[in-house]
C-alpha cells in the first residue's frame, strides 16, 4: 500500500532527479507503475538455476581451490 509519506518522498526524489515538480496524482501514478515494474522484473532465482549459471561461467570454485589458482 502506498502511503501519503511515500508519495511525498517520491515527489521529492523525482524533483531532485529530474528537476521538475509533479502533483500528487502524477506522483501516485508514476510510483504505482515503478512498483509494479519492480514486482514484474525482480523475481528470485531458483537455486538450481543459479548453480547452473555459476558452473557454466566458472564462478563456483572447487573446495580447496582458490580463485588465484584457477
Amino acid at each position: 500500500m502506498i502511503t501519503d509519506a511515500d508519495i511525498i518522498e517520491f515527489q521529492e526524489l523525482y524533483e531532485k532527479r529530474f528537476g521538475a515538480k509533479i502533483d500528487r496524482d502524477e506522483a501516485y501514478k508514476k510510483l504505482t507503475l515503478l512498483i509494479r515494474q519492480m514486482e514484474i522484473i525482480y523475481q528470485p532465482i531458483p537455486k538450481s538455476q543459479y548453480e547452473e549459471y555459476m558452473n557454466e561461467h566458472g564462478a563456483i570454485n572447487e573446495p580447496g581451490k582458490s580463485e588465484a589458482s584457477s
